[in-house]
């Protein structure tokens, strides 16, 4: 054989080799790359989405990983600052293992990420590798931004949107649930119009015969002019000044740091006359307090804020939740940057604190600090405001989870991440058919015991305990015009009233005043308030005095109050309302009837203001609600089966 020949053979027995090995070699790639997961990946190099193959749809879906980087294009540190979601769906990750995956998703869902101090950017899901870059949030605020309209601009997006797969229910519709709530309705009923400018709802303006001081004597309004007084504002009290209820009330009328209500009635179109609109919470990115953890008194309301608005485009802040894509051409950032806040009781500080002068007159917030709810967030019982008053969810669930659980901005538990914007929750009342705050509804309840007196003395004692078991802080809370009507009711067989011979009774104020016109009593009585001054009960309120005109119960708290009563020897006040989780046990006596069983009828009730006031500012469609009721029948003279009687009805 020829060298040639030779070296021929040798050539293709290397080059068959060859082929072989390149065969091998190409078979055990794809086998490989059909079972292998993906690697976790190393520095910013990003490798391809393989996906799952189409012939094997009964293999688990492996995770994708997402790669998060930061302005310079270099990888995020550290990862468990971030936090990623996954539109239309309750998929979320923190990167506590060291990496960030999402199970597949659809080609019309998107990838959100965010992290402090950065804003929020997305990628959509047909856009692999899943790579996204976190920019650094720009703090600047523009003071005077003109605020966005809820009904025109934030309902395009946030009223009856459809979502089937958000936990909390099928649909966002955050725009609905505003529009009943007390931030939306500021406007609605004149309430906040009558009180600000001292006239009825109706614009009856009130004459000058407000009690006035003669020669060191009080003058009471006249009886005939009592038909022309329509009950305190503050604009007679201060024709000069602006005063700062807008600060709270309507957040949108704030130009710069003044605000001006002069030109806020009749009611303004635009955000200004929405009240707490939403744009106003959505721009907020923190909120200043003092070292006590309170508010700064000369930081009333929307001064407590520390806003991001901005002075082009658009910009908003969240709870980086309730994200959807679904159905639009391209995908949005829901909330340009998130903020632990909005799950904080400290957002609500700002406006549910408040002095006038040496008074706290609005102090839901104090009240939540000062009890249990509020001691340790790491406590199964610890809970914010947000947790009672934008929950969708049952008591049952917040109870079945830790305050890590529910907070804004985390990966954590995204079922507690859907706030209800209703905040009361304000819906229709079974059986009345009326538009109540359904909070206020089972706030307390009420126990019974009873005593029957030595023989010879002919009564029976019947012991009423009064316990808030729902509000996280006294009950009622913030304005001062606001109380409980505890009434006792006792009859004999035949319904006749039995005589009260001990006990607390209802004071005067709770029904009409000496020249109050019966047109008067008789439209409140149809509108569901009641006259109870003199029955068997009591009243649990914020009960303070006007110091200058020594009127009592003070409504024109704008002016220097102080305690109705204060109690040297203990320190207690008139303050009596119910704190959170407190209870007020009070006894009434009642002669027993000749012969026959008795029947006790309990009622707690919640009234939105004084009967005078309502009278003068013809508040005609705010109803007493029934919080509570307790009925028992039976023989007064065996108190214990009495007792077994006693069935809690309604509402």
């Amino acid at each position: 054989m020829s060298p040639v020949g030779a070296n021929s053979s040798s050539l293709r027995q290397v080059m068959g080799l060859g082929i072989l090995l390149l065969v091998l070699f190409a078979w055990l790639y794809r086998e490989s790359k059909a079972s292998a997961s993906i690697p976790t990946p190393i520095g910013p190099a990003l490798p391809t989405n393989s996906g799952v193959p189409s012939n094997q749809a009964s293999v688990t879906p492996q995770p994708l990983p997402v790669f998060v980087v930061d302005q310079t294009g270099n990888p995020f540190e550290p990862i468990k600052d971030v936090v990623i979601r996954v539109s239309d769906s309750t998929q979320a990750d923190n990167g506590e293992d060291g990496q960030l995956s999402v199970q597949p998703c659809k080609a019309n869902q998107s990838i959100f990420a965010w992290a402090p101090g950065y804003e929020v950017n997305s990628v959509r899901c047909d856009q692999t590798p899943y790579r996204i870059q976190l920019t650094p949030l720009q703090a600047i605020d523009n003071p005077y931004y003109i605020w966005s309209s809820a009904d025109a601009d934030c309902n395009r997006c946030h009223g009856n949107r459809f979502n089937p797969n958000d936990p909390a229910g099928p649909s966002y519709d955050e725009m609905n649930e505003w529009l009943r709530s007390g931030h939306a309705k500021v406007y609605n009923g004149g309430y906040f119009e009558s009180m600000y400018r001292g006239t009825s709802v109706t614009g009856k303006l009130s004459l000058p015969a407000r009690p006035v001081i003669i020669r060191n004597e009080w003058v009471p309004v006249p009886p005939e002019l009592s038909q022309d007084y329509h009950g305190p504002g503050f604009k007679l009290d201060f024709p000069q000044q602006p005063g700062n209820c807008a600060y709270c009330h309507v957040p949108a009328a704030i130009a710069g740091t003044q605000e001006n209500l002069d030109l806020s009635f009749p009611r303004p179109g635009g955000a200004w006359g929405e009240g707490v609109t939403c744009d106003v919470c959505h721009k907020v990115f923190s909120v200043t307090l003092a070292d006590n953890g309170f508010p700064f008194i000369d930081r009333p309301g929307v001064l407590s804020f520390r806003f991001l608005r901005p002075y082009s485009d658009t910009f908003t802040s969240g709870p980086f939740s309730n994200i959807f894509t679904a159905g639009l051409a391209s995908p949005i950032n829901h909330h340009s940057t998130c903020s632990p806040i909005f799950s904080q009781s400290e957002f609500c500080a700002a406006c549910h604190f408040g002095k006038f002068g040496d008074m706290v007159i609005y102090n839901s917030y104090g009240e939540w600090r000062a009890s249990a709810y509020a001691v340790n967030p790491a406590d199964a019982g610890y809970r914010t405001c947000q947790d009672c008053h934008m929950s969708h969810l049952t008591a049952d669930d917040n109870k079945s989870s830790l305050s890590a659980q529910r907070q804004a901005c985390s990966a954590n538990n995204t079922s507690f991440q859907s706030f209800d914007h209703n905040m009361m929750d304000f819906g229709q009342d079974s059986p009345s058919g009326k538009e109540i705050p359904r909070l206020v509804k089972n706030a307390a309840q009420i126990d019974l015991d009873f005593d029957t007196q030595p023989t010879g003395s002919n009564s029976l004692d019947v012991l009423v305990r009064v316990t808030n078991t729902q509000a996280g802080h006294k009950f009622p809370t913030d304005s001062p015009l606001r109380h409980l009507i505890l009434v006792v009711h006792a009859e004999d067989r035949v319904s006749t009233p039995l005589i009260q011979v001990g006990g607390p009774q209802i004071p005067n104020w709770a029904g009409p005043g000496p020249v109050t016109p019966t047109s008067y009593q008789d439209t409140l009585k149809k509108a569901g308030v009641e006259d109870y001054s003199g029955l068997p009960g009591k009243i649990f309120a914020n009960l303070l005095v006007e110091e200058e005109t020594n009127l009592s119960p003070a409504m024109a708290y704008w002016n220097e109050t102080k305690y109705a009563v204060v109690n040297s020897v203990n320190g207690m006040t008139s303050d009596t309302r119910l704190p959170p989780r407190g209870a007020d046990e009070s006894t009434y006596s009642f002669a027993m009837p000749d012969a026959g069983d008795v029947k006790i009828t309990v009622q707690l009730i919640y009234r939105y203001a004084f009967y005078d006031l309502m009278v003068w500012k013809e508040w005609f469609d705010r109803p007493d609600i029934l919080v509570a009721t307790i009925q028992c029948q039976g023989p007064p003279t065996r108190p214990q089966v009495l007792k077994q009687s006693c069935r809690k009805t309604g509402p």
